[in-house]
């Protein structure tokens, strides 16, 4: 018998990491014939306040068809919380089965929930008959808060789409440098964007033919640009998608995302999918999932001076980088691509269906 799954999802036409996800799941579910998923487009209201009143219209509505179970897929911030907590409630009432995947996750919003919200949390969003997260600190707090159901510590994936027609590992790459490094993501201060210019500005000073290419826009955009015009060793790209950013993971040497915090970035793993090492920091969902020496290497937020280190130790080590590169490789196409992931999310959610 079919099964009807609705997933209420951001627009998708939009840029950001959950549409990213589900827009790279959708396709995958639909080589299995016994469940449809269908995304609920919810949010983008800007500051009008009927917005909370449009998405519980938007949710009746979809909901008033035969719905097997809905999938919520909250931030832990105040506006999503409390929005997926009312939805959590009108579900509860209408006896739809729920479960929820956390996306991000604000720590400064959790210890809001410590002190005045776990009831609401226990009557709401703890109802779900199961919770994925993205980290195992994540899982613990879910479980401290009082959750009684399972908490899976799941993954953000790499869309597979990537890689038709492209052979990764066998390309032969005409590069403009000797050693460049990738920087993709947008462009705030809490990507640890301005370290890594720190970095590799030391770097310069030591070796000749490098470059860096920071790829992404965000608010930050027009300082750096001000900060690295006259470096003409640094290339600012803007926004990139499709080929060109193809392009940039087969490029480079070595992907950099020094962050403040995190949930677990695709960026990361479409590196590692692409065979190269990442230096990263080990915060939210990496704290658990990256391996550090292995996979690339972990450094302290807001150290310029680790990401200089470990950079300098991939250029003097060649086969230790091109290791590490055929680790990520050969991890990542194994578990981390759409398909495989969609496959154990289905799995997860058979029980219930």
């Amino acid at each position: 018998m079919l099964k009807n799954i609705t997933v209420t999802v951001p627009k998708l036409t939009l840029p950001g990491g959950v549409s990213a996800f589900w827009n790279a799941l959708f396709p995958e579910f639909k080589a299995h014939e016994h469940v449809t998923f269908t995304p609920l487009e919810i949010g983008g209201h800007g500051k009008n306040i009927f917005g909370p009143l449009i998405d519980i219209w938007h949710l009746k509505k979809a909901t008033d068809k035969p719905t097997d179970l809905l999938i919520l897929n909250p931030s832990l911030g105040s506006r999503s919380f409390f929005r997926d907590a009312f939805f959590a409630k009108y579900l509860l009432r209408k006896n739809i089965p729920f479960v929820l995947f956390f996306h991000g996750w604000n720590l400064d919003f959790e210890k809001r929930i410590d002190e005045k919200y776990i009831s609401f949390f226990q009557k709401s969003l703890g109802k779900a008959k199961k919770i994925f997260v993205l980290s195992e600190d994540f899982k613990s707090k879910l479980l401290a808060w009082g959750y009684k159901g399972e908490v899976v510590v799941s993954t953000t994936m790499v869309n597979r789409s990537l890689f038709t027609n492209v052979a990764v590992q066998e390309q032969e790459i005409t590069k403009s440098s000797d050693f460049s490094i990738l920087f993709l993501s947008r462009l705030i201060k809490e990507k640890g964007i301005y370290e890594t210019i720190a970095a590799f500005e030391k770097l310069q000073g030591k070796h000749k033919n490098i470059e860096l290419i920071i790829a992404g826009s965000g608010n930050e955009l027009e300082p750096i640009g001000k900060l690295v015009a006259n470096n003409d060793q640094i290339v600012l790209t803007g926004h990139v998608e499709g080929q060109k950013k193809i392009t940039l993971y087969q490029n480079c040497d070595v992907y950099c995302l020094p962050s403040y915090s995190e949930g677990l970035p695709t960026s990361v793993l479409e590196a590692m999918a692409f065979g190269k090492p990442v230096i990263t920091t080990p915060v939210g969902g990496l704290k658990s999932f990256f391996k550090d020496g292995t996979m690339g290497y972990s450094v302290r937020p807001e150290q310029a001076i680790d990401i200089e280190e470990k950079i300098a130790m991939l250029m003097d080590h060649p086969e230790l980088s091109k290791e590490m590169g055929n680790f990520n490789y050969n991890f990542a196409h194994e578990h981390l691509l759409s398909d495989k992931v969609a496959q154990k999310i289905l799995q997860e959610l058979t029980p219930f269906l």
